[in-house]
């Protein structure tokens, strides 16, 4: 599902006029995104955004730090225990500077455009709770769930419109849920077509 996520967020991004870097790399280090574009009068406005998605999230979005799995008494990062106010608010703490704030990650985004001020994007499905997205909000990303990427992907869809055959090729699929045709009519239309 992250692949197909990340082409329609790409598409979603260009569609809004941004310009896309995408899978920018160095080892182990990686941004999903890094979009750039020029405001006019006010400027160019610069995005790292980072995609996750579930659809039915088991896991928290944060991992737990070393500290937090002695406490909680577990020996995965991504245990699935429940996590009080506390736990969450220094997991997303640690997985904010892992995504977007750490020198790796500044580094990498210096490499494409040096002094910039990005802003911070994390696009999201479903959470195992939300109090974790209050507190990635808390930590200055701005916070967007794929369905409002989905729903102004099928809103503003023309046809031939998509820079991204894949993403196009998506979107048409999701439309066919949006069709005011009753599958039962669409199926009598194509017998008389035939």
């Amino acid at each position: 599902m992250a692949l197909q996520a990340e082409t329609l967020v790409e598409e979603w991004l260009n569609k809004k006029g941004y310009f896309t870097i995408r899978g920018i790399k160095e080892k182990l280090n990686e941004i999903d995104f890094l979009a750039v574009r020029n405001n006019g009068d006010e400027g160019w406005e610069y995005i790292h955004c980072e995609v996750q998605v579930s659809v039915r999230p088991v896991a928290y979005i944060s991992k737990l730090t070393k500290s937090q799995m002695e406490k909680l008494g577990v020996k995965s990062k991504t245990s699935t225990k429940a996590r009080n106010q506390e736990s969450i608010k220094d997991s997303v703490k640690a997985w904010a500077e892992l995504k977007y704030t750490s020198d790796k990650k500044k580094k990498l985004r210096d490499a494409v455009v040096g002094g910039a001020n990005w802003q911070y994007w994390f696009v999201h499905g479903k959470v195992k709770d939300t109090n974790e997205l209050d507190c990635i909000r808390a930590e200055g990303v701005k916070l967007i769930a794929i369905k409002e990427v989905l729903q102004e992907l099928t809103e503003n869809h023309t046809e031939h419109s998509f820079s991204s055959a894949s993403a196009g090729s998506l979107v048409e699929l999701l439309n066919l849920l949006n069709t005011e045709e009753p599958l039962a009519e669409q199926q009598a239309l194509a017998e008389q077509q035939a």
